[in-house]
């Protein structure tokens, strides 16, 4: 068992010492979109929702070998998340239009693949991500109305789900990347009403700019 634990550690301080680390800042804009289910075939007909514009900002940490295409990505980002909506089921013939914002600290965590082309590159990534909702507000355009999001019996704190992208890098220093999150946590912990649950899903869209030190 000793063995296995000094063996482990020499292969994990092995990639390290062979790496190639970079820490960046990363900036970009969301096309978030809240998948919305609802267990009542008229309340379904009468929501739906549409793309929010949002942002996210953060830092990002490389780790690349330096012999190797493979290697992996940290992230810290505050993103933006939500949706716009159109209700009709509140009050008949009166249709309420709007749109939810929240605002998540995610930890996203990839695979990368990195291909040189010279004083350029391509790269893809898969993996996962963790995020809690740290702030929220949804605003009733329709009323002219804000509301901050109460998290303990609407939406739960806590979101996490696949993501993958794909992007171009210029000198080691500057990427353009693309990125699609897939929600895979029921974010809606509401209390049935009359008998009519429902399900929320985040579904994102981000284009991204970083710059690596």
């Amino acid at each position: 068992m000793r063995k296995f634990r000094w063996l482990t550690l020499l292969v994990f301080l092995s990639f390290f010492s062979s790496a190639f680390a970079q820490f960046g800042i990363r900036g970009g804009l969301n096309m978030a979109n809240e998948i919305k289910s609802f267990s009542s075939e008229d309340i379904a007909a009468g929501f739906s929702t549409g793309n929010l514009t949002g942002y996210h900002l953060g830092v990002v940490y490389e780790l690349m070998p330096k012999k190797s295409g493979m290697g992996a990505e940290f992230g810290l980002l505050i993103t933006q998340k939500g949706c716009t909506f159109t209700d009709s089921t509140s009050v008949l013939d009166v249709v309420k239009t709007g749109y939810e914002e929240i605002n998540y600290l995610e930890l996203p965590v990839s695979l990368r693949y990195h291909l040189k082309l010279g004083f350029a590159g391509i790269y893809g990534h898969l993996g996962m991500y963790a995020g809690y909702a740290i702030k929220g507000t949804t605003v009733n355009e329709t009323d002219n109305t804000t509301q901050d999001m109460t998290f303990d019996n609407v939406v739960d704190h806590i979101d996490y789900g696949l993501q993958f992208g794909a992007g171009v890098e210029l000198f080691n220093k500057v990427q353009l990347g693309l990125n699609y999150s897939y929600g895979l946590k029921n974010s809606s912990i509401g209390t049935p009403i009359n008998n009519v649950t429902d399900a929320i899903q985040n579904k994102v869209f981000s284009v991204n700019l970083t710059y690596l030190f």
